[in-house]
């Protein structure tokens, strides 16, 4: 297990030190980062918003099918704009690595990043969940500590990541941002659950090795 507490400086260090030609690829990532944490989160909302109306008792039989239509429509719009995202990040462990660091500062880290390669596609998706995990713990949980484990299963591959911290947000509270998680997890993973108490929070997690069912 990679213990990322004894790295950080190390990292920070590389990044200080990044040559011209990852400019473009620096550039790239930031662009990729902030259509996700805009436009991608914003779409996740209105969906989760459509599917409380959806879910009204008293919402006329008519209506409701129209807003699912309306819902999946939306849902193969924002996963073909996550698409385009992934394309755009093709973020790879190192650079999953680093970034983690640079989010939590001194928050003690304890992460595993060697699990096994899924498609490009699963791979990006699970790379932007540790760092939408990884933004919302430093952002709002007040933790000292981070980890990120896995488990090798007979097809798949079982994740936990936590913290340590105040807990008190669900999946789809809208104010964290936490939809996004919710919305990835529900497409890279066979299963997942969530908790969230004064202890802290963690994400539990299963993706096939191939990921191909998952994409």
């Amino acid at each position: 297990m990679w213990c990322i507490k004894s790295l950080p400086q190390r990292l920070l260090s590389s990044l200080a030190k990044a040559k011209p030609d990852h400019q473009e690829s620096t550039l790239r990532l930031d662009l990729a980062r902030r259509l996700h944490e805009t436009l991608a989160q914003d779409l996740a909302v209105i969906g989760y918003k459509l599917d409380e109306i959806i879910g009204e008792a008293d919402l006329d039989k008519n209506h409701r099918l129209a807003l699912r239509k309306i819902r999946f429509a939306l849902s193969e719009t924002t996963k073909s704009f996550r698409d385009q995202i992934y394309r755009l990040r093709l973020t790879s462990r190192e650079q999953l690595m680093r970034q983690v660091v640079e989010i939590f500062g001194e928050i003690e880290l304890e992460a595993d990043f060697t699990y096994p390669e899924f498609n490009q596609v699963v791979e990006e998706g699970l790379s932007q969940v540790i760092l939408e995990i990884a933004r919302n713990t430093a952002r709002h949980s007040k933790a000292t500590h981070f980890y990120l484990s896995f488990r090798q299963m007979e097809e798949s591959i079982e994740f936990d990541i936590g913290d340590n911290g105040i807990g008190g947000v669900k999946p789809k509270d809208f104010r964290f941002g936490l939809a996004s998680i919710d919305e990835l997890l529900t497409q890279i993973s066979t299963s997942y659950s969530s908790s969230s108490t004064s202890d802290g929070s963690s994400f539990k997690f299963q993706i096939k090795y191939s990921g191909s069912d998952n994409a």
